[in-house]
């Protein structure tokens, strides 16, 4: 009789069926939680976006009132809708293209208070509203809330500093 040399029971290095299934639904599963948050993350990202032009043009206008003639502030910007395009420029009418964002600037005529001991009259110091509105595709939504959701207001002082007197 012969005898045979000893077979080998050890297994070669590779993975099992059933290994490379439960490797693949737990790589599946984790793509699937990240491919869902992608949208979240654009619409973060675009809310920034508005957020940083929308205080960049509100930035700009404050500027631009503060350089301006006192007495000419009423006439050159009480009331003023001014179009902006979708980088925080003011809009110029090229063909095809709507406005992205729409300022609404409001000087309020009452006194403003600094504190109990100081009022000062508009003459002197003027209080100027701006409110910043994302008007995608050139027209305000009819929804007010989203609209609202789509405005910011700010809120600035502005000095005549030609009435300061120096002593």
């Amino acid at each position: 009789m012969k005898k045979f040399p000893a077979l080998s029971r050890t297994r070669p290095a590779a993975f099992t069926l059933a290994e490379v299934m439960i490797a693949l639904g737990i790589v599946a599963s984790v793509m699937i939680g990240m491919l869902a948050m992608i949208p979240h993350a654009v619409r973060s990202i675009k809310e920034s976006n508005n957020l940083t032009i929308m205080g960049r043009i509100a930035q700009e206008l404050i500027s631009n009132i503060q350089m301006s003639e006192w007495d000419r502030i009423d006439e050159d910007y009480k009331d003023k809708r001014i179009p902006y395009d979708n980088e925080g420029l003011r809009f110029e009418a090229k063909q095809g293209q709507e406005p992205t964002y729409e300022c609404r600037i409001e000087l309020l005529p009452e006194q403003v208070s600094v504190s109990k001991e100081f009022e000062y009259r508009p003459e002197h110091l003027r209080k100027i509203k701006i409110a910043v509105e994302y008007i995608p595709g050139g027209t305000p939504n009819k929804d007010p809330l989203i609209r609202k959701k789509n405005t910011k207001t700010y809120n600035f002082l502005v000095a005549n500093q030609n009435k300061l007197k120096v002593q």
